[in-house]
């Protein structure tokens, strides 16, 4: 049986395994994690053990002004590459900076860097970067922003990831380099105009898709920073700020609660990217055609199906989900970050090396004139930077360690307030969730690519 391992990676391989015995072996490490967790989870309180102070050294070496600076010249070769252009082969979507920086480069790296490392996406963003700066200029102007709604919280950012998600799996216009160049410019401004209205810091955290993706799945992360609030953070001087190593997962008890809309924001990132893979196999094409045949309609407007498809999966997360969780839904969801955060570097990691490789090229031919300087615009692609087989081993052991931390993460929130019993008792629906989660999670990783 071959198997799907990559968004738009043409790799395969065939499983060592059945695919039921693999399935069934990933679900059942995930549910013997559970006892597993309630003998290695003790209920007293943990000893947060903090670790050096990394933000002196990164202050000194001027990192954030350097990795800003970096960060505003790529997005000047996207946009001025989109804009302006002209050949047939420019505007292909593996040979120009617009779409390939976007799609590829900026997407896939800012989800896996952020849980991998850290949200240094908060502290290099060109764009949150003339956010704050517009906010202190209006504020020394006597400018007061707007109270930003506080029953509304992230749910904007939710609607924002559901479009970018259509847009990156359906749209196709969207992977056309000048509509894809104005769009980022239409959503720059419009950052700007929301942060001039409500205030820099309201407008980031809440609105803002990337800083509020980079922000959820940097709970997971290793990296804390000090204060933990990124507004705080912002007030607060240099001298105060701290940047120190911590356990993979310890930020999900140690940073503050989820905003209003942070759990759906959470399942949504994990639905979208079920539904990616789901979306590439045969048996996807299967359940298209069997609707194709019967009404002429969908058939003709192929996105149609394809966007109820994508909707109906986010549901079905989100309906599963709040029925286990009802009440405490939005206590319990930081549990399911490891799950988004790993299942998204599983699927995408072998195309952010495989399509990755094209970066050098279109950034020094932005237009498609085959220029050549340091002989990057031809120089050979590394076929075999990402070997099937090992692809394969690390996205099983991702999804299973993830899925795993996602376990111990909700025995502790149980541990809250009960005994171990009573824990364990607590988060068994929970846990019988992800189970189902790992297993729907491998299974799609294991069909069949689309001819």
């Amino acid at each position: 049986m071959l198997t799907l391992l990559a968004h738009a990676a043409p790799i395969s391989y065939k499983f060592p395994l059945p695919i039921w015995l693999y399935v069934l072996a990933g679900g059942g490490a995930v549910l013997l994690s559970a006892p597993a967790a309630a003998l290695a989870v003790s209920d007293a309180p943990m000893e947060e053990r903090a670790g050096r102070d990394l933000y002196g050294a990164a202050r000194g070496l001027r990192l954030g002004p350097i990795l800003v600076a970096i960060g505003t010249i790529l997005i000047a070769f996207g946009l001025v590459g989109g804009l302006f252009s002209t050949t047939e082969q420019s505007t292909e979507f593996f040979e120009n900076p617009m779409t390939l920086l976007t799609w590829v480069d900026f997407w896939v790296g800012l989800g896996i860097v952020s849980w991998l490392v850290g949200n240094v996406w908060e502290r290099v963003s060109p764009l949150n970067v003339a956010a704050r700066a517009l906010d202190r200029l209006l504020a020394r102007n006597g400018v007061e922003p707007l109270a930003y709604p506080a029953g509304l919280g992230q749910w904007p950012a939710v609607t924002l990831l559901l479009i970018w998600s259509w847009m990156e799996l359906i749209w196709g216009p969207a992977k056309e380099p000048r509509t894809l160049a104005l769009l980022m410019l239409g959503y720059a401004l419009a950052t700007l105009a929301g942060s001039a209205v409500f205030g820099a810091e309201a407008w980031l955290g809440n609105v803002e898709l990337f800083s509020v993706f980079a922000r959820t799945l940097s709970r997971f992360s290793p990296l804390e920073l000090r204060p933990f609030v990124p507004e705080v953070w912002a007030s607060t001087a240099p001298e105060e700020r701290s940047a120190r190593l911590r356990g993979y997962g310890a930020g999900l008890r140690t940073d503050p609660p989820l905003a209003a809309g942070g759990g759906a924001f959470v399942l949504a990132a994990l639905a979208t990217v079920v539904f990616d893979g789901w979306s590439q196999t045969d048996r996807f094409g299967s359940f298209q055609q069997w609707f194709y045949d019967r009404w002429s309609f969908l058939s003709a407007h192929t996105d149609v199906l394809q966007t109820l498809s994508m909707v109906a999966v986010v549901a079905v997360f989100v309906a599963a989900y709040l029925a286990i969780t009802r009440r405490n839904a939005r206590v319990l969801a930081p549990t399911l970050i490891p799950i988004a955060a790993v299942y998204f570097t599983a699927h995408y990691f072998a195309y952010l090396l495989i399509a990755g490789e094209d970066t050098p090229a279109v950034l020094v031919d932005p237009f498609g004139h085959s220029w050549n300087p340091l002989g990057w615009g031809e120089y050979g692609l590394w076929k075999g930077i990402a070997p099937a087989a090992v692809v394969w081993l690390l996205q099983v052991l991702l999804i299973v360690w993830g899925h795993v931390a996602a376990v111990f993460a909700a025995h502790r929130l149980a541990l809250r307030g009960h005994t171990r019993a009573r824990a364990m008792l607590a988060q068994a629906p929970l846990v019988a969730l992800m189970v189902a989660y790992t297993v729907a999670g491998l299974w799609v990783l294991a069909q069949q690519l689309k001819a």
